[in-house]
C-alpha cells in the first residue's frame, strides 16, 4: 500500500513532509533519481556500512575460500637487507 505525501515549496527548494513510518536517522540523507522515482537512504557513518559489508562477507563463507595455501618448507633465500 501507498501513502501520499504532499510537495510545497520551502525557499527556492521542493519538499516534501515525511510521515512518521518513514523517519530515517541522522541529520542528513543521500538521494538519487531513478527515472520518475526519488530513493533516499539514511547517510550513516561509514565505518558502520563497512562493518556492515565485512560481516555480509563473513557470514558468506568468503573468507574461507581465499585463504593460501602456507609453503611446504621455509623461504630459505638470503635477505639482501638486515
Amino acid at each position: 500500500m501507498e501513502d501520499r505525501v504532499k510537495i510545497f515549496t520551502s525557499g527556492n527548494s521542493q519538499a516534501i513532509r515525511l510521515p512518521k513510518k518513514y523517519r530515517l536517522p541522522g541529520e542528513s540523507a543521500h538521494i538519487q533519481r531513478r527515472g520518475n522515482s526519488l530513493i533516499i537512504t539514511a547517510a550513516d557513518d561509514v565505518w558502520a556500512r563497512f562493518d556492515r559489508g565485512v560481516q555480509g562477507l563473513a557470514a558468506t563463507g568468503f573468507c574461507e575460500k581465499i585463504q593460501r595455501e602456507q609453503p611446504k618448507r621455509a623461504d630459505t633465500r638470503t635477505k639482501v637487507f638486515q
